[in-house]
C-alpha cells in the first residue's frame, strides 16, 4: 500500500516536473521565435531591393580590412537625404519609403561594377570602393550619387518632388584605421555638410577642430533624443495684472538629457538649426502643446486658456509648414486662434519675402501672431502697423536700468498708445521683481511675464499652479488712499 502510493506520488511529482521543464522550453521557444521574426522585421525595413543589408556591408568592410596589407586602401562614400522628414509628414511613411525605393535604384545605376552599397538606418546609405578607385575616381563617384539624388521623383500622378543629398568621401587608412573611426570621419562631414545647408559633398579633412567634434556628438545624441521622446515642453505663466487672472503660458522646449538632466535650448537649438531638424521640433511642439491644451481644459473647463509655441526663421522659410500645420489641428479638432506663434522681430530676416507670406497665411488660418524680443526701436516701431501681428512682446532689456528713462517712457508711451488704438496686446518679459511690475504698470502694460511670477514648469505643474492660483500673492497693492475712499 505504502509503495503504490510513493509511485503514485512520484508519478505526478515527475509528471508535473516534467510539465515545467516542457513550457519552459516552449516559453524560450518561442521566444526565440519572436526574436527572430523582430530582427527580420527590421532588416526588412531597411533593406531595398538590389542593395546588401547593413550587417553584410560592414562584415565585407571589415573583412576587408582584415585580410588587407599595409598598402591596402579604399574609400567609403556616406549618402544622408536632404530633410527626409518633410517628405515624410508631407506624403506619409508609405509614400516616402516608395521614394526612398527609387532614390536607392537611381543611386544603384550610376554605380560601377563590382561596387557595393548598403542602406544605413532611415535615408542614409553606404557604398564601398575596393582599392580599384584612386582618389579622383572616388570624388568622381561621389559627385554622380550627389547629382543623381536630384533626380525629380513622382510621388502621385501629378506630384513630383526633388531631392536633395549630404555626400562624404573618406579613405582608408588615412581617414580611420577601422570602420568604427571611417564610419565617425563620414558622420562629422555630413554634419558639417548639413551646417552650411546641404546638398553638397565633402572629402573628409583633419583639420577639423575639436568644437565641431562636441557639436557632433550632440548632433547624433540629438537624433536618438528624438527617437526616444526626450524632448518636452515646459511652461511659463503669463499674467494680467489688471484683472488679476492667467493670460496663458509661454511654452519652452527643454531637453531631459539621460546625462546631463533637463537642458534649455541654448545648449543644443543651433545645432537643430543646424542640421534641419529644427522644423521636426516645430511639429512636435505644435501637437504636445495641443495635447496639454486639452489636459488643462478638462480640468479647467472655464478658463480661457491662450498657449503660444516659437518659431525660428528656419522653421518659417517651408513652404509646407501651413499645411503640416492644419493637418495636425485638424487631428485634434482644436482652434487655430487657441495658439500663439512667438517670433522674433522678423524684419532682418533673410529670405523675408517667404517668411511673410508664411506668416500671413498662419495669421490668415487663425493662428494669433506674437512678435517676441521688441526692443528699444523707433524705427521697428514706425512699422507696426503693416506688420500682421496680434501681440508685442517687450524684450527684457525694456525693463534694464541702463536704459535712458525718459527715451523709455517716450518709447512705453508710443507703444502702448498704437497698441490701443489698432487692438494690439503688449506683453512685458523679463518681469524678476515687484519693483519692474510697478515699472511696467505705470506704462499702462498690464500684462507681464518673468521670473516673479513663475520659472519655466511642467504641464502638471502648470495645472497646480493654475489650481493654487499661486500669483494671486504678487499682484500689485492697491494705495492706501484707494483703500480708504473704499472704506
Amino acid at each position: 500500500m505504502f509503495l503504490a502510493n510513493f509511485n503514485d506520488g512520484a508519478y505526478i511529482f515527475f509528471s508535473i516536473i516534467a510539465l515545467a521543464v516542457t513550457a519552459t522550453l516552449g516559453y524560450f521557444l518561442i521566444r526565440s521565435v519572436f526574436r527572430e521574426r523582430a530582427k527580420f522585421r527590421e532588416e526588412k525595413t531597411v533593406l531595398l531591393e538590389g542593395l546588401l543589408s547593413k550587417s553584410e556591408l560592414t562584415s565585407a568592410i571589415s573583412g576587408y580590412i582584415a585580410k588587407g596589407s599595409l598598402e591596402t586602401t579604399f574609400a567609403l562614400i556616406y549618402v544622408d537625404i536632404d530633410k527626409f522628414t518633410d517628405i515624410i509628414n508631407a506624403f506619409g511613411e508609405k509614400e516616402a519609403e516608395r521614394a526612398l525605393e527609387k532614390i536607392a535604384q537611381n543611386l544603384s545605376h550610376v554605380l560601377p561594377k563590382r561596387v557595393q552599397m548598403a542602406r544605413l538606418t532611415g535615408d542614409e546609405f553606404l557604398v564601398f570602393l575596393k582599392g580599384d578607385y584612386d582618389r579622383l575616381q572616388s570624388l568622381e563617384v561621389a559627385k554622380k550619387l550627389l547629382e543623381v539624388v536630384r533626380t525629380p521623383i513622382k510621388i502621385y500622378s501629378d506630384t513630383f518632388v526633388t531631392p536633395t543629398a549630404c555626400v562624404a568621401v573618406c579613405f582608408y587608412p588615412k581617414h580611420g584605421s577601422s570602420l568604427k573611426q571611417l564610419i565617425n570621419s563620414l558622420k562629422i562631414s555630413i554634419y558639417l555638410l548639413k551646417k552650411k545647408g546641404g546638398n553638397d559633398f565633402m572629402l573628409y579633412s583633419e583639420d577639423i577642430n575639436e568644437t565641431e567634434f562636441e557639436n557632433l556628438a550632440y548632433y547624433y545624441q540629438i537624433k536618438t533624443a528624438m527617437k526616444n521622446k526626450e524632448f518636452l515642453l515646459y511652461y511659463q505663466p503669463i499674467i494680467n495684472v489688471d484683472d488679476g487672472t492667467l493670460y496663458g503660458a509661454e511654452a519652452l522646449l527643454r531637453w531631459n538629457h539621460p546625462e546631463h538632466g533637463v537642458l534649455s535650448p541654448h545648449q543644443f537649438i543651433n545645432i537643430m538649426e543646424q542640421s534641419g531638424d529644427i522644423y521636426w521640433v516645430g511639429l512636435w511642439g505644435i501637437e504636445n502643446l495641443i495635447k496639454q491644451y486639452f489636459e488643462i481644459k478638462k480640468d479647467f473647463p472655464e478658463l480661457e486658456l491662450r498657449l503660444s509655441l516659437n518659431l525660428s526663421p528656419k522653421q518659417l522659410i517651408v513652404l509646407t509648414l501651413v499645411a503640416d500645420f492644419l493637418k495636425i489641428l485638424r487631428k485634434y479638432r482644436l482652434q487655430a486662434s487657441n495658439i500663439t506663434l512667438e517670433i522674433v522681430e522678423f524684419a532682418l530676416f533673410e529670405r523675408y519675402d517667404e517668411i511673410m507670406v508664411n506668416i500671413q497665411k498662419l495669421k490668415d488660418v487663425g493662428f494669433k501672431i506674437a512678435i517676441d524680443g521688441f526692443g528699444l526701436d523707433f524705427a521697428t516701431l514706425a512699422k507696426l502697423e503693416k506688420m500682421p501681428i496680434d501681440i508685442i512682446k517687450l524684450d527684457r532689456s525694456f525693463l534694464s536700468d541702463t536704459q535712458e528713462s525718459y527715451m523709455t517712457e517716450k518709447f512705453a508711451t508710443l507703444l502702448v498708445g498704437f497698441a490701443r488704438n489698432n487692438q494690439k496686446v503688449v506683453i512685458s518679459e523679463g518681469v524678476e521683481n515687484y519693483e519692474m511690475l510697478e515699472k511696467v504698470s505705470n506704462f499702462g502694460i498690464n500684462v507681464v511675464q518673468g521670473y516673479y511670477f513663475g520659472y519655466p514648469m511642467s504641464g502638471d505643474d502648470l495645472k497646480s499652479y493654475i489650481e493654487g492660483q499661486s500669483w494671486k500673492g504678487k499682484l500689485l497693492k492697491e494705495p492706501e488712499e484707494s483703500v480708504d475712499k473704499k472704506k
